[in-house]
């Protein structure tokens, strides 16, 4: 497949006392591409004329049909069929706030094109999936039928239910990032009518800002809610578990696309809320949004008017990235990957990229230029830059395979590369059963180019299984940011990436053979068969469960107003829905003491499920 990896010769610019080199390296170039390559490959819908992804089809192409809708198009969000709506507004999200920040990265790397590209196809069915102005549809899909389907993309299995949030039964979750994400892409677009003078890509820009505008207004005066409480299917994969971080992100967004100081001031009262935390430690995800907020709203602030809020914002922003630095808020493993409990179970990868990410963001759009102005702190500000961008970089190098296994994460890419990504679409077999059959067989099996797998354990080790999700699942967010990196290096670094050639200890799972076979291990050597059959049922049993979700944390909630739990009994009909086959999902009561704090929660809100799995085959 031929892509377009001439690097552009330009003359040496500096921004921010970075300079941006004189053409792309080749290989920057190339993994970028890849990167987009990645979601043309998880493209729904009926595929454009110029589809560079020879085995893929037209698929879903009834999707909307139950609602009276055209809802095809859009991504598949992972190793699946199904298609969410927070996991992807996230994504189309960092890709704008990625291409806008870093777009000669992406000039230099001839992929701008590509990009536009990219980010349309999913904000043309984020457009789609908003037809009225609180109505947003949030999942197409029904998970059990999704989970028991590990077939190509010209079988998926039928029905495809859409389901909805609106002004009755809201989210203020999903309904806010989708409008951070429709805000950020109309900047981005706009960017682009700016270098291309292409007036279409002005008007499409304005077309996204108004969506972002309604989305966010609906959020604004719309009881808080969180859209599981809504939309109950979505519940065991994309739960949320706040919706502040949500809303006062799209109210930056919506500043920056406009200057308009009124979502600025809209996004300090929310976070001067008494109940909003300042000392968030997770890692930035499709969930968490925390560490953004605190570095974009930093970025908005420099040039205030109110110096006391700029120091402020950089003081928040830098508590949050200082103690990941530090060690004081998250683990590294021996490797060198930063390693959060919990959150970094089964997405360990992304988790790295989005804190690199905002490390080097931060150091780009605030340290650098503060070094410009503040001559009596240059020794420590330059520090700090070098900190922050060296770990940065060492979270990509460790991708690349600068970690003990020698192991490459991204498909496609080196002979160390996964083999066995966690893709119903490139994998090649027709069912579920063939899949679990036959894990290794590659024989009809596609390479899905530049696709970030899930990761590593705490120990540095990596089970290269179709069978475990955790680790070789591909999925649109954890590309997001790595992309954002990638467009970075190319737009910065004369040199290319790391590499370290495979060596034997690369499959951590195989051990040298003893010389001599112990007496007490013949014993052992009779039930090995026994103990091999029952592991291989333990990965059947995993590869049937319900793959990312994050069970939820009990998180303080705004008492501004009530957040009610009961759930959407609206069917798209209008009709009352019917729960008595829903799965059943874990309940436990949590003990919170908010009182110091001054939190009153709903009762129900202490009854929520902390512990969430998907609905398993057979329930």
């Amino acid at each position: 497949m031929a892509l377009h990896l001439m690097a552009t010769a330009v003359s040496s610019i500096s921004i921010n006392n970075l300079t941006i080199v004189q053409s792309a390296n080749l290989e920057y170039a190339r993994l970028l591409s890849h990167s987009i390559l990645f979601y043309e490959a998880q493209r729904s819908g009926k595929l454009p004329s110029n589809n560079r992804v020879s085995w893929r089809h037209d698929s879903a192409l009834t999707d909307g049909s139950d609602v009276q809708l055209d809802l095809t198009g859009g991504y598949y969000d992972a190793g699946d069929y199904l298609k969410f709506t927070f996991p992807l507004s996230y994504t189309a999200f960092m890709l704008s706030w990625g291409g806008i920040d870093y777009y000669k990265g992406y000039e230099l790397a001839n992929q701008a094109s590509y990009l536009r590209e990219q980010v349309k196809w999913a904000t043309d069915w984020m457009i789609k999936a908003h037809p009225s102005r609180c109505t947003l549809y949030v999942q197409i899909g029904d998970v059990r039928l999704d989970n028991n389907y590990f077939g190509p993309d010209t079988n998926i299995p039928l029905p495809r239910p859409s389901y909805q949030i609106n002004e009755t039964y809201f989210g203020t979750d999903v309904a806010s990032m989708t409008a951070a994400a429709f805000a950020t892409a109309s900047s981005l677009f706009r960017m682009f009518a700016s270098v291309t003078g292409d007036q279409k890509d002005a008007a499409y820009a304005d077309l996204l800002l108004s969506h972002g505008v309604q989305l966010y207004s609906c959020s604004k005066t719309t009881n808080f809610s969180r859209y599981q409480f809504s939309v109950p299917t979505v519940k065991d994969i994309y739960a949320s578990t706040d919706y502040l971080d949500d809303l006062i992100l799209s109210a930056i967004a919506l500043y920056k696309a406009t200057k308009n100081e009124t979502y600025l001031n809209d996004a300090l009262s929310y976070y001067q809320l008494p109940d909003w935390r300042t000392n968030h430690t997770e890692p930035l995800g499709w969930d968490n949004k925390y560490g953004a907020v605190y570095i974009l709203l930093a970025e908005s602030l420099f040039n205030t008017s109110d110096p006391q809020k700029s120091i402020q914002s950089r003081k928040v922003a830098e508590n949050y990235l200082d103690g990941i630095v530090s060690g004081t808020s998250v683990n590294q493993t021996k490797g060198g990957l930063l390693f959060w409990d919990f959150y970094s179970d089964d997405n360990s990868n992304a988790n790295a990229m989005s804190t690199s990410y905002l490390l080097l963001s931060y150091s780009r759009q605030v340290l650098r230029p503060l070094l410009a102005i503040s001559p009596t702190d240059q020794e420590a500000i330059s520090a700090k830059i070098k900190r922050y961008e060296d770990l940065a970089i060492r979270q990509l190098n460790y991708m690349f395979g600068m970690n003990p296994i020698n192991q490459n994460y991204i498909v496609g890419e080196r002979p160390n590369s996964p083999k066995y990504p966690h893709s119903a679409l490139a994998a090649g077999f027709n069912s579920l059963a063939d899949a679990i059959a036959s894990p290794t067989d590659l024989s009809h099996s596609h390479t899905i180019y530049g696709a970030l797998v899930g990761g590593p354990a705490k120990n540095d080790s990596f089970a290269d299984q179709r069978l475990d999700w955790s680790q070789t699942e591909v999925a649109l967010d954890y590309n997001a940011c790595y992309q954002g990196i990638l467009a970075y290096q190319a737009m910065y670094s004369p040199n290319g990436p790391y590499y370290e050639t495979p060596t034997s200890s690369s499959n951590p799972t195989t051990a040298h053979a003893p010389n001599a076979l112990p007496t007490w291990a013949i014993a052992i050597a009779v039930v090995l068969p026994v103990l091999a059959a029952c592991l291989l049922g333990l990965l059947a049993f995993m590869f049937l469960r319900r793959r990312r979700q994050q069970p939820l944390r009990q998180k303080s909630e705004p008492s501004t107003r009530y957040e009610s739990d009961e759930g959407s009994t609206l069917q798209q009909d209008g009709s009352p829905k019917d729960f008595s086959q829903s799965s059943p999902v874990s309940q436990k009561k949590t003990s919170v003491d908010l009182a110091d704090q001054g939190i009153t929660l709903p009762k129900e809100l202490l009854t929520e499920s902390t512990t969430q799995r998907a609905p398993e085959l057979g329930q």
